[in-house]
């Protein structure tokens, strides 16, 4: 089956209560372009717009204001564009598809974010630093919004790792853990959905996440329907060891 779907932008809401117990809304305006079959960076999926409401709602990350955030596979910027909003001391927000990031950089302009779009691919973090291929003759990405990255850039560690919707492909869920550990100082949040058709993808992620030492802190799910009907999701936080007093799985 061939997915395909035209341009749209729209605005998603989130209610939330203040301080004082009245109710406020954080609004995002998305452009999502018109894709056709695996383009899935153009659309924002189910597991993305979860997160946020669990970062605005539930105050996932208290400290928020004085942590930097790395969001790896944004998609069209959902989850760190919201963590901006919230007041992220600094957040990057990075996927590997040229074409991906560009439609980022319109996302960030629209809401008018302070945050970083950045190429990155957590593939390649993972099995170590590659230099960049260097072809001054074939990029056509013009927008000065879209910093180059390279392993130099991203050598120091985050204080959040935060993604959503990300296990794919065995490959994804063998090397995510391998560059989490890379990149994460002290805490990664992941969302994903309990696709039945992705059950072996999800159970290798765990395995490697608890290989290369990081504590699953939280785990909880949820439902949701959706189109396609009720569609079951799972969010992770993990943890490094040294700063995680008790490990809890609920």
């Amino acid at each position: 089956m061939c997915l395909a779907a035209g341009a749209i932008t729209r605005t998603w809401h989130f209610p939330y209560l203040d301080s004082n117990g009245n109710r406020q809304e954080h609004r995002f305006k998305l452009h999502e372009p018109s894709y056709i079959g695996n383009d899935i960076g153009f659309k924002t999926w189910g597991a993305a717009p979860l997160l946020a409401k669990k970062l605005i709602q539930q105050n996932l990350i208290p400290d928020l204001k004085n942590r930097t955030v790395l969001e790896l596979g944004s998609g069209t910027g959902l989850v760190g564009l919201c963590c901006d909003k919230l007041g992220a001391r600094k957040v990057y927000l990075t996927d590997y598809h040229e074409s991906v990031l560009k439609n980022v950089v319109i996302n960030v302009q629209l809401n008018q974010s302070r945050a970083t779009v950045s190429k990155l691919d957590f593939i390649q973090i993972a099995q170590q630093y590659h230099p960049p291929e260097k072809n001054n003759n074939n990029n056509n990405t013009n927008d000065l919004a879209i910093t180059s990255s390279s392993w130099e850039d991203y050598g120091k560690k985050f204080d959040i790792v935060i993604a959503s919707d990300l296990l794919y492909e065995m490959e994804h869920a063998e090397y995510l853990p391998l560059a989490v550990e890379k990149l994460m100082e002290n805490e990664f949040s992941f969302m994903i959905p309990l696709r039945p058709t992705h059950v072996a993808e999800v159970e290798l992620f765990e395995i490697r996440m608890g290989q290369v030492g990081l504590i699953k802190e939280h785990v909880s799910e949820t439902e949701c329907e959706e189109e396609e009907g009720i569609v079951r999701y799972r969010y992770y936080k993990y943890t490094r060891a040294s700063t995680s007093s008790t490990s809890s799985s609920l």
